[in-house]
C-alpha cells in the first residue's frame, strides 16, 4: 500500500515506540476479553469474581487506555510530520520547476489535492492505529477461540475468507469510484475559479453566465451521484460485515448444540468472543472506506509530486549564486532562439528564430500587432521558456543548463498576466518610507499603505494594480526590467509618465529595458524599436532612424 510506504518516511524510532505501544494496546485489550469471559464462566457457576480477577481486569483496562491514548497522540505527531513534509515538498517543487511543468498542471485538481486531500489523510491515520491495534485484538482472540473450540475456529475462518471474497469485489469498484470523484471535485473548483476570475466576463453576458452555471450543475449533479454510489458501496461494505457476523453466530448457536458434542457448556463462552472477532472485523471493514480513500488521495498527491520532480529544477541558493557572475553584464546576445508550444506539431505557432543583441542601460521597445509574439518572446528573452533552438549569451558566457536559472536573477518583470502579492517577498528589509515614497509618485498614496510588510489592499483597478506591480520591481534593483503592455491600462498622464519619466530614470541608473508596447507615439523614447510579425523579426530601427521619418 502507498499509505504504508509513505509512513515508513517517519523517523524510526517514533515509529518504533507507536507500534510498540499499539500492540501493547492491542495486548491488553484482548487480555479484557479473556478476563470477562472467564468471569462470565465463574458467574454462571454461581462463583463470584476474586481479587484476582478484579486486578486483572483493571490493570488490563489502565494498560490499554494509558497505552492507546499515547499511541493515538503519538501517531497525531508523525502523519502530521509527514504531511508537513509533503506540502512543504509539493510547494517547494512548484517554486523550483520551469514554467511549462507548473502551466501543464491542473489548477483545481492541485488545490483540492493538497489542501482537501492532506486533511483526510490527517484525519485517517489515527484510524489505521485503531485498526492495528483491531487486528492484535482479533489475532489474540481468534487464539482463545482455537482454544475454547477448533469446530468454531473453523467456522469462523470459513465465513470470513467468504467475507474477504465479497471485500475485494467491492473495494475495486469502491476505488474506481473515487478516482472520478476526485476528477469531479477538481472539475468544481476550476469552474469555481472560472466563476471568481470571470467575474466581469460573466456579469456582461447572461448566455456566457448561463453557460457556466449549467457546466457547474451537472458537474454537481455527477459528483452528487458519485457520491450516492460511494455511499451505497459503503454501506454494502457495512452489510457485508453484519451478513457475516449473523450466519457465523446462527451457526454456532443454532447448529452446535444439536450437532457437534460438548458445545452446551461453552457456548456462552463462544458468542461473546465470537461478537469480539466480528465487531473488530466489522470496524475495520467499516473504516475501510475511509482508508481507500486516504490511498488514492496520497497517490493522486505523489503522482503530483512525481510530475513536478519530472523536470528540471534549481534552489534559490543555486540561481543567486549562478546569478552573480552575470551582474556585472555589457550585453545580452540572443542568437538564433526559437520556441514553440508544440515542437511535434510542424503548423504549431513558433516564435522565431530571433536574432538580437542588447546592451546595458538601453532601452528597447518590442512592438508588433496582438499574436506577432511579443510575450513570448519576452519569456525567452527572460529564460522563462526552454528554447527550441539557438542559445543565449552574457557577454563571452553562453548560458545553458542550470545557468539559466542564475541568468534570470537579472530581471524584474511586469508581465501581462502578472500576479501581484500582497507582500515585498525577498525584501523584507526594505524601507517603508521609500515604498511610501514610490506609491506617492504612482498616485497610489491615499489608496494604499504599506505597513507591517505588506500593502493594505489589493482591490484597484488593473491600472492601478500594474503600479504597484511596477513599485514591487522597481524595488528589486535588478539589471534589467521587461514591461509587457504596460502602458496599456493607464491613463494618458499617467502613461506620459511612464514612458517620459520613468523608463529615462532607469536607464539613467544604468538599467536595460525591455517593453512590449502598441504605443506608437513614444517610440522615440526607446534607443531601438524592433518590428515583430508572426513570431519573427520583421525590422530593427535605431533612435536616429526613428527621428529621422
Amino acid at each position: 500500500m502507498v499509505l504504508i510506504d509513505f509512513v515508513k518516511g517517519a523517523n524510526r524510532n517514533q515509529l518504533r515506540w507507536m507500534i510498540l505501544l499499539t500492540v501493547i494496546a492491542g495486548c491488553a485489550n484482548a487480555a479484557l476479553i479473556v478476563v470477562i469471559t472467564n468471569v462470565a464462566k465463574s458467574v454462571a457457576n454461581a462463583e463470584r469474581p476474586d481479587l484476582v480477577a478484579w486486578m486483572s481486569f483493571l490493570g488490563a483496562f489502565g494498560l490499554y487506555y494509558l497505552a492507546n491514548q499515547f499511541a493515538l497522540v503519538r501517531s497525531m505527531a508523525i502523519i502530521e510530520d509527514l504531511l508537513n513534509q509533503l506540502r512543504l515538498k509539493v510547494a517547494d517543487k512548484l517554486r523550483k520547476s520551469e514554467l511549462p511543468v507548473v502551466d501543464r498542471l491542473d489548477r483545481g485538481r492541485l488545490y483540492n489535492l493538497v489542501a482537501k486531500e492532506t486533511n483526510h489523510l490527517s484525519v485517517t491515520f489515527p484510524l489505521i492505529v485503531d485498526a492495528v491495534q483491531q487486528v492484535v485484538l482479533l489475532f489474540v482472540a481468534v487464539l482463545y477461540l482455537l482454544y475454547l473450540s477448533p469446530a468454531a475456529f473453523f467456522v469462523f475462518g470459513a465465513t470470513v475468507g467468504a467475507g474477504v471474497i465479497g471485500f475485494k469485489v467491492i473495494d475495486s469498484r469502491y476505488r474506481q469510484i473515487l478516482k472520478l470523484v476526485e476528477r469531479m471535485q477538481a472539475e468544481m473548483l476550476d469552474a469555481i475559479l472560472d466563476t471568481i476570475s470571470g467575474s466581469k466576463e460573466l456579469r456582461l453576458s447572461a448566455d456566457r453566465s448561463d453557460a457556466l452555471g449549467k457546466a457547474y450543475r451537472k458537474r454537481s449533479t455527477l459528483l452528487e451521484r458519485l457520491l450516492v454510489r460511494s455511499v451505497e458501496h459503503w454501506v454494502s461494505l457495512i452489510m457485508l460485515g453484519s451478513v457475516t457476523m449473523f450466519t457465523m453466530l446462527g451457526v454456532v448457536a443454532f447448529a452446535f448444540p444439536k450437532y457437534i458434542a460438548g458445545h452446551n457448556a461453552t457456548i456462552f463462552q463462544l458468542v461473546p468472543v465470537l461478537l469480539f472477532c466480528m465487531g473488530t472485523l466489522a470496524k475495520t471493514v467499516t473504516q475501510s472506506p475511509m482508508f481507500i480513500r486516504a490511498e488514492v488521495g496520497l497517490q493522486s498527491i505523489l503522482s503530483i509530486d512525481r510530475e513536478l520532480s519530472s523536470g528540471s529544477s534549481i534552489s534559490p541558493e543555486q540561481a543567486r549564486s549562478l546569478g552573480k557572475e552575470y551582474l556585472d553584464f555589457s550585453k545580452i546576445t540572443f542568437n538564433g532562439i526559437r520556441f514553440s508550444y508544440d515542437p511535434m506539431d510542424e503548423e504549431a505557432y513558433v516564435v522565431g528564430p530571433l536574432n538580437l543583441t542588447v546592451s546595458r542601460a538601453e532601452i528597447i521597445f518590442l512592438v508588433g500587432g496582438n499574436g506577432s509574439g511579443k510575450s513570448t518572446a519576452l519569456r525567452m528573452m527572460t529564460g522563462l521558456l526552454p528554447l527550441q533552438s539557438g542559445w543565449i549569451g552574457v557577454d563571452d558566457k553562453t548560458v545553458t543548463g542550470k545557468a539559466v536559472a542564475g541568468y534570470r536573477e537579472l530581471f524584474s518583470s511586469v508581465f501581462v498576466d502578472f500576479h501581484l502579492f500582497d507582500r515585498l517577498y525577498g525584501l523584507e528589509g526594505i524601507d517603508p518610507g521609500q515604498v511610501n515614497q514610490l506609491l506617492a509618485e504612482m498616485e497610489l498614496s491615499g489608496k494604499v499603505t504599506f505597513e507591517d510588510g505588506r500593502f493594505n489592499r489589493l482591490q484597484l483597478s488593473t491600472g492601478q494594480r500594474k503600479r504597484l506591480a511596477l513599485i514591487a520591481a522597481i524595488l528589486e534593483n535588478r539589471p534589467v526590467y521587461v514591461f509587457d503592455e504596460w502602458s496599456a491600462e493607464q491613463d494618458v498622464q499617467f502613461r506620459d509618465h511612464f514612458y517620459n519619466g520613468i523608463l529615462p530614470e532607469l536607464r539613467r541608473q544604468g538599467k536595460t529595458v525591455i517593453v512590449t508596447t502598441h504605443d506608437e507615439k513614444y517610440w522615440k523614447v526607446a534607443d531601438r524599436v524592433v518590428k515583430l510579425d508572426l513570431g519573427k523579426i520583421e525590422w530593427v530601427k535605431s533612435k536616429a532612424e526613428l527621428e529621422a521619418e
